[in-house]
């Protein structure tokens, strides 16, 4: 039996080598390559005050391919902080359609002048087959000079009721917070006590005791169980912005009957 399979084995062979592209045999194509490729700028800064800035990014180099080649420019934040209001690292993403050889894409994308720090920039290309090629990232420092700190105000809580028992009451801390340099550039919120203890912070992230993601309202929630003695308790509220700059804490009171 091994002797006969043995011509039909080299007929295919031959039949393979005589084809350019032998029948069930798709044509090899090179996967997406760059021979050079920068992405610019890394490092931004503006020196105005307006309310927001264009950061011209832009792809350039050579790219080595047999057609036509999807390119795809993808901007996040990296220091996206996920219990706030930057929820969602996505800043940008535009796709291109490129031919082989040399090459210059403009990407630019406009963010607040608040939101300094770093943008994870990734570059991927994928053939007319759909296969993956080559990719390219870098991290695009942006920074802009701060207007000032931002600011808080606090509405006191109505008065409740000590528990007796078990159970515990939650006394919301509501804060409004703004800043020149716009709300992106809110970095931290917590609560302290009078004599600057840290409590916990506040948080934007439309859940738990939060109502609605990023609109500048920070929330949190003061447990109050039998243990608290029956008064009224001060405490203070404080942003810090990304510069590290502070607002002037905001008194906040709550009674326990």
């Amino acid at each position: 039996m091994p002797v006969a399979l043995r011509p039909a084995v080299a007929l295919l062979a031959v039949a393979l080598a005589g084809c350019d592209a032998a029948p069930g045999f798709a044509d090899e194509t090179r996967r997406p390559t760059f021979a050079s490729a920068a992405i610019t700028p890394v490092a931004f800064g503006l020196e105005s005050d307006a309310a927001t800035v264009t950061i011209p990014l832009a792809v350039a180099g050579v790219l080595e391919a047999d057609d036509t080649v999807e390119m795809r420019v993808v901007v996040r934040y990296a220091e996206t902080d996920t219990r706030n209001s930057q929820a969602d690292t996505l800043v940008a993403e535009t796709a291109f359609e490129v031919e082989p050889g040399a090459f210059t894409l403009e990407a630019p994308f406009t963010i607040s002048r608040g939101a300094t720090g770093d943008y994870s920039v990734r570059v991927s290309t994928e053939g007319a087959d759909q296969r993956a090629g080559d990719q390219l990232a870098a991290v695009l420092h942006f920074e802009s000079e701060s207007l000032g700190p931002p600011s808080v105000t606090v509405a006191d809580a109505a008065a409740i009721d000590r528990p007796t028992d078990d159970t515990v009451r939650n006394v919301p801390l509501v804060a409004t917070v703004t800043d020149p340099d716009g709300r992106e550039n809110v970095a931290l919120v917590f609560a302290q006590t009078t004599d600057g203890a840290f409590i916990g912070e506040l948080l934007d992230t439309g859940r738990d005791s939060d109502a609605t993601l990023g609109d500048g309202v920070y929330s949190a929630a003061v447990r109050v169980d039998s243990s608290f003695v029956p008064g009224t308790y001060a405490l203070e509220v404080v942003a810090v912005d990304r510069a590290g700059e502070a607002s002037a804490p905001a008194p906040f009171t709550f009674t326990v009957r």
